[in-house]
C-alpha cells in the first residue's frame, strides 16, 4: 500500500510539472545553450547492466531498458518539443528535447528497491548519505544537494530518514 501510494504521489506530482509551464523557471534553456556530453564525469544510476548516464541520448537507455510499465508526455515548458516520462519498476526516467532529439533529464526513486551506484535508497539514513557522498553543496533540514559535474543528486530528508532521492541533469549554462 505504501509503495502504491508513493507511486500515486510521485505520478501526481510530476505529470504536474511537466504540464505547469507557466509561473516557474527554475528550469531555462532553449536547446542551444543545453549540455548533451555524457562524458561520465556525473552522478550516474545502473538499472540491471544499464548505466543511465545524465544529458545522454534517452533513445539508447529506452531500448536498453525495455518497454515501460507507464508512459507519459506533454510539451515542455523549457524545450521545444515534448518531455516524456518512463516509468520503470523503482524509478521513473525522465527526457527533455533537443533537436529532435532526446536526452536524459532525471531519475526519479519511487520506493527503497533502486539505489543510487553508492548504495543509498530511500529509507537510507542522512549519516549514510554523508558517508557515501560528503557534506553536501547546500543543506536544509529537509533537503541536501550534491554536484558533480553537469549533474545534481538531490536527497529529500523527512527527519533523518531519506524520503526521496533524484539525480538530475544541469542543463543551464
Amino acid at each position: 500500500m505504501k509503495r502504491k501510494m508513493v507511486l500515486l504521489a510521485t505520478a501526481a506530482v510530476t505529470a504536474m510539472a511537466l504540464t505547469a509551464c507557466g509561473g516557474s523557471d527554475t528550469q531555462s534553456g532553449s536547446g542551444s545553450g543545453s549540455s548533451q556530453s555524457s562524458g561520465g564525469d556525473g552522478f550516474t544510476f545502473t538499472s540491471g547492466s544499464t548505466v543511465i548516464e545524465m544529458n545522454a541520448d534517452a533513445s539508447a537507455v529506452v531500448e536498453e531498458l525495455g518497454e515501460a510499465d507507464d508512459y507519459f508526455e506533454s510539451e515542455s515548458c523549457a524545450f521545444e518539443g515534448l518531455d516524456k516520462v518512463y516509468t520503470y519498476p523503482g524509478f521513473q526516467l525522465n527526457t527533455y528535447p533537443v533537436d529532435d532529439k532526446d536526452y536524459v533529464l532525471s531519475v526519479v526513486f519511487m520506493d527503497d528497491t533502486v539505489s543510487t551506484d553508492e548504495g543509498i535508497s530511500i529509507g537510507s539514513t542522512k549519516d549514510e548519505v554523508t558517508e557515501a557522498y560528503g557534506e553536501p553543496e547546500s543543506e536544509s533540514s529537509t533537503e541536501m544537494v550534491y554536484a558533480k559535474g553537469d549533474t545534481e543528486l538531490t536527497v529529500g530528508l523527512d527527519g533523518d530518514s531519506v524520503s526521496t532521492l533524484e539525480i538530475s541533469a544541469v542543463t543551464e549554462e
